[in-house]
C-alpha cells in the first residue's frame, strides 16, 4: 500500500473547504431573504457617555435599483474620526464611506426590487 502524499491531502481539503464556501455563498444571495427592520425614529448620540460619542443621522429612502447618499454631521466644535453607515436590507450595499469637512457621508446603492433605507453614523471628537 502506498502512502498517501501530504500534497494530495492538502488539494482534497482544499476542494472540501471551496464546496462548502460556494454553497454558504449562494445560500447568503436567495431572493428571500427576510427584510432587516426599520430603522429607530430616533436620530440622537448612539454612545453618549464615551469620549468619543457616535451620532446617526436621518434615514434616506433609496427606491427600487436605486442609489442614494446618507449624511451625518458632527455637533459644532467637533470634528470626525470615523464612520460609516447601515442598510435595511441585505440587497442594499454601501458603495462609498467617507469623512466630510463636518461629519461622514455613505453612498449606497438598492439592488433589490423593493425600496429599501439606510443611515450614516460618525464618531466625533473635540480636536
Amino acid at each position: 500500500m502506498k502512502p498517501i502524499r501530504p500534497l494530495a491531502v492538502a488539494a482534497m481539503a482544499a476542494v472540501v473547504l471551496l464546496a462548502g464556501g460556494v454553497t454558504s455563498a449562494s445560500a447568503l444571495d436567495a431572493s428571500d431573504d427576510p427584510r432587516k427592520t426599520d430603522f429607530p425614529v430616533d436620530t440622537g448620540v448612539v454612545a453618549p457617555l464615551s469620549a468619543h460619542p457616535q451620532y446617526q443621522g436621518p434615514s434616506v429612502s433609496i427606491p427600487a435599483g436605486g442609489f442614494a447618499f446618507a449624511h451625518v454631521d458632527c455637533p459644532s466644535g467637533r470634528v470626525p474620526t470615523g464612520g460609516g453607515g447601515t442598510t435595511s436590507s441585505t440587497l442594499t450595499f454601501l458603495t462609498d464611506s467617507t469623512p466630510t469637512s463636518g461629519g461622514w457621508t455613505v453612498g449606497v446603492k438598492n439592488t433589490a426590487t423593493f425600496s429599501a433605507s439606510a443611515r450614516a453614523w460618525v464618531v466625533c471628537t473635540v480636536p
